[in-house]
């Protein structure tokens, strides 16, 4: 099993919009991308300055289900809603 950990931080007017439309397409993949397993997001409350915006928790199999997951056009998709806005990105992939 590999957990896929990913943080993101935004910038823009519309950034709040545009988190919660990725939580919804993001959370909606497991049913369309057969190697993913799970995926959650989380958007942050938005209370403490300098916090990232978005975490997402995804699970795959192994390795070779986390490429396909991450090369899929759904999930590219989703990517570029966030994309124009994306400020940094921090991964952790880790066997779990």
């Amino acid at each position: 099993m590999i957990k896929h950990i990913v943080m993101f931080r935004l910038e823009g007017e519309d950034k709040a919009a545009a988190a919660a439309r990725f939580k919804k397409e993001i959370e909606a993949l497991p049913a369309v991308i057969p190697q993913l397993l799970s995926a959650e997001v989380g958007l942050d409350l938005g209370h403490i300055a300098g916090n990232w915006d978005i975490v997402l928790t995804a699970t795959c199999r192994d390795e070779a289900d986390l490429a396909a997951y991450a090369g899929h056009p759904a999930h590219l998709a989703c990517v570029a809603v966030i994309k124009p806005m994306l400020a940094g990105r921090a991964c952790v992939d880790y066997p779990a």
